[in-house]
C-alpha cells in the first residue's frame, strides 16, 4: 500500500547548496564581446598596439612577425606607433632517433630562436633586449611531400609559440619603463 511521506529538510538544503555553487561558479565567469575592442593595453595603461615590428627575411621570422603584429594589437593601425621592436629570428631543424618498430621513420625538432631591441622611437635608443626560443616537435615517414608539410607545420607552431613569449618580454619591458 501506498503512504505519503513528508520531504525532509535535507533535500531544501541540498537545493540551496547547489544554488549558492552553481551562483559561485558563474561568478567567475568573464563575459568578453567576440568583435567587440579587444585593445591590448596593460594594467599600466601602456598600449601594445603602439610597438611596431621590424620587417624580416625569411619565411618562419615572417610567421613570428605576423603573429606578435597580431598580438601586440591586432589591426589596430590607428595607434601612434612608440616603439619598435627589431626581431631577428633563427631556426634549425634536427633529426632524432628512429622510432621503434617503424620503417623508415624518425622524429626530428625545429627550434626557433629569436632575439629583439626594444627601441624607443622619440629618442632611437635601445631601451631593452631579449632572446626567446621555442621548439616543436614532427614525425618523418618515407613520403616526401608528409615530411615537408610536418615540418613547415613544426616550424609554424614553434614560430608561433616564439612571438607569445616575445610578447610577454616587451609587455614586461614596457612596463618597467
Amino acid at each position: 500500500m501506498w503512504s505519503y511521506r513528508k520531504p525532509s529538510i535535507f533535500f531544501p538544503r541540498l537545493q540551496t547548496m547547489f544554488a549558492v555553487l552553481f551562483m559561485a561558479v558563474l561568478a567567475g565567469c568573464q563575459f568578453q564581446p567576440l568583435y567587440g575592442d579587444r585593445s591590448a593595453s596593460l594594467q599600466s595603461g601602456i598600449d601594445l598596439s603602439s610597438v611596431s615590428v621590424s620587417q624580416v627575411d625569411n619565411r618562419v621570422a615572417q610567421q613570428v612577425r605576423n603573429h606578435l603584429i597580431f598580438i601586440l594589437g591586432g589591426s589596430n593601425t590607428s595607434a601612434q606607433k612608440t616603439h619598435e621592436a627589431r626581431i631577428r629570428v633563427s631556426f634549425n631543424n634536427k633529426q632524432l632517433a628512429a622510432i621503434e618498430g617503424v620503417q623508415d621513420s624518425t622524429s626530428g625538432t625545429v627550434t626557433v630562436i629569436a632575439s629583439y631591441d626594444l627601441i624607443d622611437l622619440a629618442t632611437g635608443k635601445a631601451i631593452a633586449n631579449g632572446s626567446r626560443q621555442a621548439q616543436a616537435s614532427y614525425d618523418r615517414t618515407g613520403q616526401v611531400f608528409a615530411n615537408e608539410r610536418a615540418e613547415r607545420d613544426a616550424e609554424n607552431r614553434a614560430a608561433k609559440e616564439t612571438a607569445e613569449s616575445l610578447r610577454l618580454a616587451i609587455a614586461s619591458d614596457l612596463n618597467r619603463i
